[in-house]
């Protein structure tokens, strides 16, 4: 089981060369029957970034969404309110932003790295992630 950041997930998704060779291998190891975790906060990022222009979608976040949930090991992860009080209490310092704190406390919450090239993700160490 992991969790994709929101960026690893895009780059996975578009297989975009910005996702490394290693992250790959980690996300193709839970094909088949395995478990990719997607955060809630990743489907705001997409839907914010898109709206931004800052991400180049060629459908709506909505139907990109709906088309990344088809895949069999995607586990749409809610924010509930577990997630929410782990949040809170990160141990400091804990990165910022709120979305970075959310994603850190759904793998404590699920007991699984975080595949991420953000260096301040790989720098906390209260948690693992795989790049």
């Amino acid at each position: 089981m992991i969790l994709l950041d929101t960026p690893s997930l895009i780059w996975w998704a578009s297989h975009n060369a910005e996702l490394s060779a290693t992250a790959l291998g980690h996300i193709e190891s839970q094909r088949p029957g395995g478990k990719i975790l997607i955060s809630a906060i990743s489907a705001w990022e997409v839907a914010h970034w898109a709206a931004a222009g800052q991400l180049g979608l060629r459908m709506e976040p909505g139907a990109w969404w709906a088309l990344i949930a088809t895949v069999p090991e995607i586990h749409l992860v809610p924010m509930n309110h577990e997630i929410a009080l782990e949040t809170a209490a990160l141990p400091e310092p804990a990165p910022e932003p709120l979305a970075t704190r959310i994603l850190i406390a759904t793998a404590r919450h699920h007991g699984c790295p975080i595949i991420t090239r953000s260096e301040p993700l790989r720098a906390y160490k209260h948690i693992k992630t795989l790049w």
